[in-house]
């Protein structure tokens, strides 16, 4: 059924694939309607709704928005076994990629920690970072159903858990390792550790407690506890233990969705969507978010984020001509997509065949997206303006006087 208010529509075509303007196909997406600009008048109003989105997920899960630690370990001489150990204030990095089990992840840290460990130690006094193996089975529905155990103590607790042992049986932890996953908006500043290296926006304001089941850190001190994990290092041991406190992920990555935002549009969000370049304190405030837009995993294993065709995101504009529209792509916390600097920046753990390039794969690469905007002029009912005033006296016709007064014998009144 047409709606009866709708004078005009326009559906626009967008790929932003190879797009020549001055942004990017994903960060920074700028259209021009040039010499057909849509237009409303008094009487009308624009209504924006998105009707089609689609963007292949050619970007890792694990990246920079939530693959970044900080390790902080006061330095201290351990004497017993005049085992010196060093300061240390660095951030620990996850190898960006697409992890297929949890077990992964945690030997992938455990592979991090180490050379910060052996680094803090000049003295020659190294670890042996491992995995815990109980904490996170790798047994799962996908698995075969004739491999898995029957036993009741066998069970996935998705629990990250570490150890780190010190190659010094005498050795003891005599300083907490402190290791922190931040969570402190840009907008507070952006932080310095303390031999001067300025976090990343993403270093600083990281996902990556939320990965393995930590605990964020809004706190940039060390002076107080503000560990991710609950570290543990008995005196009569020369092992610190290193557990999460909440299960781990139930995905391996951070980004179930993704949020399409327009300048010219005007909603409401809780803060938290706004982080990255807002610092209020509201339970709500003014966004640009237009569409929130689902991932989905396809049956031959490829993943898009794409809109369910049931699900409708539209916004009435207030502004009487739209000529120039801005779009982004970001996380919910106002994050571009990562990785943003995908191309250059990437481990190739050695392998001298893959060369990096300054190209980036948002500007001339396989990161684009495609989507349909529809475009509608609505009429506002025209309501007739009356004059309103005081409503007159409403006046009934008295009766005969003759009816009041009282009648004589002779039938006359006087």
């Amino acid at each position: 059924m047409a709606n009866k208010y709708e004078s005009d529509t326009r559906y626009l075509f967008v790929n932003t694939q190879g797009l020549n303007n001055n942004g990017d196909q994903i960060n920074n997406i700028k259209l021009n309607l040039g010499s057909r600009p849509f237009e409303s008048d008094d009487n009308s109003l624009i209504k924006m709704s998105l009707t089609q989105f689609n963007m292949p997920k050619n970007f890792y899960d694990i990246n920079s928005t939530n693959n970044t630690f900080r390790v902080y370990w006061e330095g201290f001489v351990h004497s017993p076994t005049g085992t010196v150990i060093n300061d240390v204030d660095t951030l620990l990095k996850i190898n960006v990629g697409n992890y297929i089990t949890r077990t992964q992840l945690q030997v992938a840290f455990a592979e991090k920690l180490k050379p910060i460990l052996d680094s803090a130690c000049p003295t020659g006094c190294t670890f042996t970072v491992a995995r815990i193996p109980d904490k996170t089975s790798q047994y799962g529905v996908k698995h075969n159903p004739l491999s898995l155990p029957e036993v009741s103590s066998v069970i996935n607790l998705n629990l990250f858990g570490i150890t780190a042992t010190a190659s010094v049986s005498g050795f003891r932890f005599d300083n907490k390792i402190q290791i922190q996953s931040l969570h402190i908006p840009p907008s507070e500043g952006l932080k310095t550790l303390t031999g001067g290296t300025v976090l990343t926006a993403d270093e600083q304001f990281n996902s990556s407690a939320t990965l393995f089941g930590g605990i964020r850190s809004k706190n940039f001190s060390t002076s107080v506890d503000e560990n991710a994990f609950s570290v543990t290092a008995p005196s009569d041991t020369n092992v610190c233990h290193i557990l999460g406190y909440f299960p781990m992920n139930t995905a391996l990555h951070t980004l179930p969705y993704v949020y399409l935002r327009v300048n010219t549009v005007i909603n409401q969000s809780t803060n938290n969507f706004e982080n990255v370049t807002h610092s209020h304190r509201g339970d709500t405030v003014p966004s640009h978010i237009l569409a929130k837009i689902e991932r989905v995993e396809m049956p031959d294993g490829s993943i898009y984020y794409r809109t369910n065709n049931e699900v409708i995101y539209l916004n009435n504009i207030t502004q009487n001509r739209l000529n120039d529209l801005q779009f982004s792509l970001t996380d919910e916390y106002g994050r571009v997509i990562p990785q943003n600097d995908l191309g250059n920046n990437i481990d190739h753990f050695g392998n001298s065949f893959y060369n990096s390039t300054t190209k980036k794969i948002n500007k001339e690469g396989n990161l684009f997206c495609d989507f349909t905007l529809k475009l509608e002029r609505l009429s506002i009912p025209f309501m007739q303006n009356v004059l309103q005033g005081v409503p007159e006296i409403k006046r009934q016709n008295p009766d005969s006087i003759k009816t009041s007064i009282p009648m004589l014998n002779n039938g006359c009144g006087f």
